[in-house]
């Protein structure tokens, strides 16, 4: 007879378990819900009047270009990029002027270019093409600037083509090594 309770206890206590078990689940269920859709509610509020907010701030800035226009004109300077432009240069926004190697590459969208300056003058490209509009595209004044950051190399910026140029400088001259290259052929 005692195992007769023994079993009974037992039963009982697995239902009275299950019971309490599938009570409190749907209690904390509900509790939960209930304060997921407040947080849900106090966020889509929250959400609207910030949308609002952020509308009205934005009709009350100036176009984004007369800005940069007027900080141009009152000759800002963007320290965060590193040049140390002097006034000529901030004056010649259009030319091409001379970069530190850290700043080489470091503007995400410009083509960076080797070129070779070799001693007789002539600026030529990696296929050994010479370059003819050097003004346009590295300036005839950075060339008078080996040996600021390195003593055979350059860096030129030229924002209106948005490249950065690596130059080279080589002591031999330029119709030597043209003359000694067998790979290439004669125009006939």
């Amino acid at each position: 007879m005692s195992s007769k309770i023994f079993i009974t206890f037992i039963f009982g206590v697995a239902v009275g378990s299950a019971i309490t078990h599938q009570y409190f689940k749907k209690k904390y269920e509900k509790i939960a819900q209930t304060e997921i859709d407040s947080v849900k509610e106090v966020f889509s509020k929250r959400d609207i009047s910030d949308t609002e907010e952020q509308i009205k701030q934005t009709k009350d800035k100036p176009n984004i270009i007369e800005y940069a226009e007027m900080l141009r004109k009152r000759c800002y300077t963007d320290y965060s990029r590193g040049n140390s432009k002097n006034e000529e240069e901030i004056e010649n926004v259009d030319q091409p002027y001379v970069i530190s190697p850290d700043d080489f590459g470091s503007v995400e969208d410009y083509l960076t270019i080797c070129l070779v300056y070799y001693s007789d003058q002539i600026v030529a490209d990696d296929n050994d093409d010479i370059v003819e509009n050097i003004e346009d595209i590295i300036g005839f004044e950075s060339l008078t600037h080996f040996g600021e950051y390195e003593d055979d190399s350059l860096f030129v910026r030229n924002d209106r083509l948005k490249c950065d140029y690596e130059i080279l400088l080589d002591q031999r001259k330029y119709s030597d090594i043209v003359n000694r290259k067998p790979h290439q052929m004669e125009d006939r």
